[in-house]
């Protein structure tokens, strides 16, 4: 096994468990995501060039095709995510009858899962048939999302508008009306379209491994999205800001924070150890937000925030200290959500739009050269017992 951070190779010795978490464990390769510290490339593109220059639709297509489309590519590309965003009566109904008492990340699985019902490529996974499906999931997943956002606050789904590109259409759907949203939304999409061997891609790819199809592949990403350990970290932060309530109660209530074992929201990362790349984008746009916002000065919160714990830090045992280690991609994005209009427990979903693409890709680099990802386990139970008829027990 290889150690991510270090480089160094080890050998694990047979039938003893490997780290736990399986951290520093390499489990496949790819060609798809390069994460290190302080640094993420989408096939071979840093992201500080895409989160600055590009549209959400050519980062997708070179997710999915493993290049930037030129000028015609980037034309039909686009041409066909626009013809497959409207979503069938079907799906309709099952948003309609489940959005008004579901979580955002329930509704989401669901709907995929009864995608494939209709999909009608399901059961093929040759590339053409996984691309045709991808490019699929890509344009309805946003429809799918505002129409639960719509339905929860009791209004009627808007249509999607042609016109609009990706993250300005969903923005028009979901009723996000800040003059920013489709620009921030454009940028927040593209840093969350894809992030290598996270546990909701791993997931993907197991499940892939076994030859299911990939709607079934992405209906157990959802799932492994849905946990507080990988997703709802944006959620997370809003209550911890509200819970702090202004910049000049940070100091004291880091102290007791500490004192009492809390898990600060949004700091943190397995791979990234000095910074998160992604953040520094939020970070800008959760400060240039706050100057229009009329509510509790949170981005002013979060500053003060960051630097106490950093204060704090050398007097931490190293297990804490290794838990706020850097400030994650959440972390900001949970007020540049909450400044553009978007409810907290909204970020994980929104999340999930941006990362579509990225799922997708990695289903299909695993169906492109399959095998049945199976580890081992050590067992630590007991041993030596003997069954005992159940008129003796």
């Amino acid at each position: 096994m290889c150690d991510t951070r270090t480089g160094v190779t080890t050998e694990s010795k047979p039938g003893t468990a490997g780290p736990r978490g399986l951290e520093g464990v390499v489990a496949t390769t790819t060609a798809i995501c390069k994460v290190e510290d302080n640094s993420l490339v989408y096939r071979g593109y840093p992201i500080d060039e895409l989160a600055t220059k590009a549209e959400y639709e050519e980062v997708a297509y070179l997710l999915l095709n493993g290049d930037l489309p030129g000028r015609e590519e980037l034309r039909d590309f686009k041409a066909e995510l626009t013809k497959h965003r409207a979503l069938s009566p079907f799906l309709r109904q099952i948003l309609q009858e489940s959005s008004e008492s579901g979580t955002a990340m329930d509704v989401l699985r669901t709907v995929v899962s009864a995608a494939a019902t209709e999909d009608p490529a399901e059961g093929d996974n040759s590339r053409e048939a996984e691309y045709r499906k991808a490019v699929r999931l890509t344009a309805k997943l946003p429809t799918m999302l505002a129409t639960y956002v719509r339905r929860r606050n009791g209004q009627q789904p808007v249509p999607p508008d042609p016109k609009l590109g990706h993250a300005a259409n969903f923005a028009y759907m979901a009723g996000i009306g800040h003059v920013r949203a489709a620009e921030v939304l454009n940028t927040c999409f593209i840093l969350q379209a894809e992030h290598g061997l996270n546990a909701s891609t791993f997931t993907a790819r197991i499940v892939a491994a076994t030859n299911a199809d990939m709607h079934a592949a992405v209906t157990a990403a959802f799932g492994a999205l849905k946990g507080p350990l990988h997703g709802g970290a944006t959620d997370g932060t809003m209550k911890m800001l509200d819970e702090i309530g202004s910049p000049d109660h940070v100091a004291a209530w880091v102290d007791d924070a500490i004192a009492r074992k809390y898990k600060f929201s949004g700091f943190g990362h397995r791979v990234y150890r000095t910074q998160d790349p992604r953040a520094k984008f939020l970070r800008a746009f959760a400060g240039e937000l706050q100057r229009t916002w009329k509510g509790p000065r949170y981005f002013d919160i979060q500053e003060r925030l960051v630097d106490a714990i950093a204060e704090r830090r050398p007097r931490m045992s190293p297990a804490a200290a290794d838990k706020v280690n850097v400030v994650n991609v959440d972390f900001f994005a949970a007020t540049t959500y909450t400044f553009l209009g978007i409810p907290a427990d909204l970020g994980t979903s929104l999340f999930s739009v941006g990362r579509i693409a990225g799922w997708c890709a990695h289903i299909m680099e695993q169906h492109g050269d399959n095998r049945l990802i199976r580890p081992e386990s050590e067992y630590t139970g007991p041993s030596g017992k003997r069954y005992i008829p159940i008129a003796e027990r």
